[in-house]
């Protein structure tokens, strides 16, 4: 079973909330503004957005050595599990439910590694594997979007098909392609709409709402 992370497990961008909360503050702040002002542009060019968040992380994270970067990082993730609502509670139980009934499961997302699995962690996830964009210091180095996912699960030994898939965005459609079962959640008129024209009537979609507590079991 594949799942997405951002918008199917946790509501929001988890690494651009890092960068937008830790990263970017401070005296970092007016170049962020810059940088993003002239990033803008090429991150509307499909084939831009992957260069365009590479300088965008690597601005965000400069500074930084490799040990404090990833204690930020851990500390972001678990306070970020544990904050109220954040956690998509209808997700967070169908993967319970698929672990409940023996199902491997994989969170594939482009999130940041470390951060992704310290929310992971919390809330209560540990034993899930995870494959995400991994970054060396300030350096973006696997950016774990589109077709990458595909060609990370296939490093991990994980190659399609796959019985399901869980996304909501049309980046993952070649994950959503490769899957028996592609499940579209929350998706909008127009992404559901496109999204059935690209999978056929094998596509499945949910509306997933309501939030999870830091109190929450």
């Amino acid at each position: 079973m594949i799942f997405d992370f951002d918008g199917v497990l946790l509501r929001g961008d988890a690494f651009g909330l890092f960068l937008r909360r830790t990263a970017f503050t401070g005296a970092r702040l007016p170049l962020a503004v810059a940088a993003l002002v002239l990033l803008a542009p090429a991150a509307t060019i499909p084939a831009c957005r992957a260069w365009a968040a590479r300088w965008v992380s690597r601005i965000g994270l400069l500074g930084r050595n490799a040990d404090e970067l990833r204690a930020e990082l851990e500390r972001f993730g678990a306070d970020l599990g544990g904050e109220p609502g954040r956690i998509i509670a209808p997700g967070l139980r169908m993967i319970r439910t698929h672990l409940a009934e023996g199902d491997r499961v994989i969170v594939v997302t482009a999130c940041e590694h470390t951060l992704a699995r310290a929310a992971l962690d919390a809330i209560g996830l540990a034993g899930v594997e995870l494959v995400a964009s991994r970054i060396r210091g300030p350096r973006l180095i696997v950016h774990n979007h589109g077709v990458t996912k595909m060609a990370q699960l296939a490093a991990q030994g994980v190659r399609p098909p796959w019985r399901v898939a869980y996304s909501d965005s049309l980046s993952d459609l070649p994950i959503l392609r490769a899957a028996e079962q592609p499940v579209l959640v929350n998706g909008n008129a127009r992404q559901v709409a496109r999204a059935r024209r690209l999978l056929g009537v094998g596509l499945t979609t949910v509306t997933w709402t309501g939030g999870r507590g830091p109190g929450d079991i």
